[in-house]
């Protein structure tokens, strides 16, 4: 009977002192997951856009430099912010050190294009064509600290025998060609209309084929600018660098409007062909 009467004294004294601490919570077993009103929300990851490689685009300019249009085809390739290559002749170099100096500080690249642009020199043997493309080489490298292995053959990479390609391949060289002209030697004189129509019906042509176009163009070799009849040689060749020169603002303006991104001629651009 006591016992149970303190049994009951007890009870009281639990109930009035307000002691309601809840039982505790079950324990989750480790690697259970939370009840699903208890989880975190489960974010999924937004998928990555897919990312298309970069059209690239390679600008060259041949038989530079020269001490006045050269100047220019640098204005405009700054004012648009973009870079191009030049395909440099030793001659011109040693005429023209400040421009050549002009165009490696701005950026741009240089491709050998031998020193004379003598066709009846470089191609009379494999040997003097080798000789020539150093000769240009010693003039690049008295600027730029070295020369370079890339290398466009005047005329065209057509006009080299199988004898010639691989005394170059021994020596290092790498031969860059191009898949849309300009057709600014045009000996009857071009306009810059007709330059632009080349160059964009090249481009379309090319994306046709899935090639990055290599875009021929001059900035010409150096010549006397002065006293030359209309319609003279002379005449007309400084009517193309003058349509160059003009028709160059509209096709960059081209190229950016279809993505193109500004790339240098080097050992990894891709073949012309």
């Amino acid at each position: 009977m006591l016992c149970k009467y303190a049994i009951f004294l007890l009870l009281n004294l639990f109930l009035m002192t307000g002691c309601t601490t809840a039982p505790p919570a079950p324990l989750v077993p480790p690697g259970e997951p939370l009840a699903p009103a208890e989880a975190a929300p489960v974010v999924a990851p937004e998928p990555e856009a897919p990312t298309e490689p970069a059209k690239k685009v390679y600008l060259t300019f041949d038989d530079g430099p020269n001490s006045y249009y050269t100047g220019l085809v640098l204005d405009v390739l700054k004012e648009y912010d973009i870079k191009a290559s030049f395909a440099v002749l030793g001659c011109n170099i040693d005429k023209n050190p400040d421009v050549f100096k002009k165009i490696l500080d701005e950026g741009h690249g240089i491709v050998n294009h031998s020193y004379s642009h003598d066709y009846k020199n470089i191609y009379s043997n494999p040997q003097a064509f080798l000789a020539d493309l150093e000769a240009c080489n010693e003039s690049i490298a008295r600027i730029r600290g070295n020369g370079v292995k890339i290398f466009r053959a005047p005329g065209g990479p057509s006009k080299l025998d199988r004898e010639t390609f691989e005394l170059l391949e021994q020596n290092g060289y790498i031969s860059v060609s191009w898949n849309v002209t300009s057709a600014d030697t045009d000996p009857g004189g071009a306009s810059p209309e007709q330059i632009i129509a080349n160059v964009q019906n090249g481009i379309i042509r090319m994306e046709s084929f899935e090639k990055a176009p290599i875009v021929l163009m001059h900035d010409g070799t150096e010549i006397n600018r002065s006293k030359n009849p209309p319609g003279s040689a002379v005449a007309n060749y400084i009517r193309n660098r003058e349509s160059i020169v003009a028709a160059l603002p509209e096709i960059i303006e081209f190229l950016m409007a279809r993505n193109y991104t500004f790339a240098l001629v080097d050992e990894n651009t891709p073949p012309a062909w």
